[in-house]
């Protein structure tokens, strides 16, 4: 009998001989759907752009501390996450990419498999509701702590909880319309007295088909005095996912055929000072941490005679941090991190990895408790999550097009620096 599992649902009647009520197999239907829509989608990738605010108290205002743009991809189910521009996605914590802050995994598309597709959630009907002219389903759920896979993480903290929500499906076309989520059975370790996810959903074309992905998302932290973290995530540029993309810096044995030669590899000593000018002008609020940047080598770069980088090279990187924080006197300042992980040069590529020198970003004489940039102290730096950070003592941004940058180049993988 052809779909046979699909057909008894709609057929079975309970003891007492009556059919089962229409929002039961409402509920069939939904669910039948979901899992088709969730197990045929293809692996795709967007950008993720998350806009974190905080208030320090009930009834304050939230303000803006920093922006984050995100590449994450949905590989067979899994959530994998890049910076822009990075030549592959990577299985790995979110806090390399985001090491402050609060910030959780899931809101792309783990939090709708395990209510659909993972058997477990204890569902109840509520009635229906209109959502932007749309007459919706709308179902309450809960999943155990002991069952689910939503981590928070709020700085070093972090910890599973379980998780209780609804979510609302168009009753004609089935589609998720929007679904919340609640955390409960936070564990102590974590500062929380509540955290909220809700997220929207919309059709995306992604090649010549649409597939059902989320649009948007907000999810608040709440602490016990009444203080709160929010974050705003949008998703865009959503494309399938073709496979990983990455760049060797080896050398190609001479028996394997290439459909194009790669790139001559660079290798750089430890020590030298690259003098360059940014390219990618610079403002906050506008900018977010992620977001792609470049820069020219202004002088040749030389050591024992030898130049070993050339005028012109040029240099990719990423914002590594740009938020709005107290400096160590308590005053609002904005923290500027800049990092860069690529330099070419004569048809060569390779990684790059420096150190911000002394005075490197700004001219030496603006390091000052008077100007308008100030390094922090080296007992503060060693409490701040990157490395080559300096204060801007403005209440925006503005690092224009042509900024003079001095670095110094360290051996590769000798630095230990948090990386964007």
């Amino acid at each position: 009998m052809p779909r046979l599992g699909v057909w008894s649902l709609l057929f079975v009647t309970c003891a007492a001989g009556q059919p089962l009520a229409p929002e039961t197999l409402l509920l069939a239907r939904i669910k039948q759907h979901m899992g088709q829509v969730l197990t045929r989608q293809p692996n795709y990738t967007c950008l993720e752009t998350i806009e974190r605010s905080t208030r320090s108290g009930r009834g304050r205002k939230f303000q803006l501390v920093d922006a984050l743009h995100l590449e994450v991809a949905v590989v067979e189910g899994k959530e994998l996450f890049s910076w822009p521009g990075e030549r592959a996605f990577k299985e790995r914590d979110l806090r390399e990419l985001a090491p402050t802050g609060a910030i959780g995994n899931g809101s792309f598309a783990l939090h709708a498999r395990s209510v659909f597709l993972g058997g477990t959630p204890l569902i109840t009907y509520k009635g229906e509701e209109v959502i932007d002219g749309r007459t919706v389903a709308r179902y309450d759920y809960t999943v155990p702590q002991f069952r689910s896979g939503y981590k928070i993480t709020i700085g070093t903290l972090s910890g599973i909880t379980g998780y209780r929500g609804s979510f609302w499906n168009d009753v004609e076309t089935l589609d998720l319309v929007r679904l919340d989520v609640d955390a409960v059975d936070i564990p102590p370790v974590l500062p929380l007295k509540a955290a909220r996810d809700s997220m929207q959903y919309e059709r995306v074309p992604i090649g010549e088909s649409t597939f059902l992905l989320p649009k948007s998302s907000e999810m608040v932290m709440e602490d016990f005095q009444g203080g709160a973290s929010r974050n705003v995530i949008h998703f865009s540029r959503c494309r399938q996912y073709a496979g990983e993309s990455t760049l060797s810096f080896a050398e190609v044995p001479e028996d394997d055929a290439a459909p194009a030669p790669l790139a001559e590899a660079i290798s750089l000593p430890a020590g030298l000072l690259v003098e360059m000018e940014l390219l990618t002008p610079l403002k906050f609020p506008g900018n977010a941490i992620g977001d792609e940047i470049e820069a020219r080598v202004t002088h040749n770069s030389k050591s024992r005679k030898q130049v070993w980088i050339p005028k012109g090279a040029m240099l990719k990187g990423n914002v590594a941090l740009l938020e709005r924080r107290k400096d160590f006197r308590g005053q609002e300042r904005i923290l500027v991190a800049l990092q860069w992980r690529e330099i070419s040069f004569d048809g060569k590529v390779g990684p790059f990895e420096g150190q911000l020198e002394e005075g490197g970003a700004i001219p030496v004489n603006e390091f000052s408790s008077r100007g308008i940039y100030q390094k922090p102290s080296q007992r503060e730096l060693s409490m701040l999550p990157h490395r080559d950070v300096f204060y801007v003592r403005k209440d925006s941004l503005d690092l224009p097009r042509g900024l003079l940058l001095n670095w110094r180049t360290l051996r590769i993988g000798s630095s230990g620096a948090k990386k964007p």
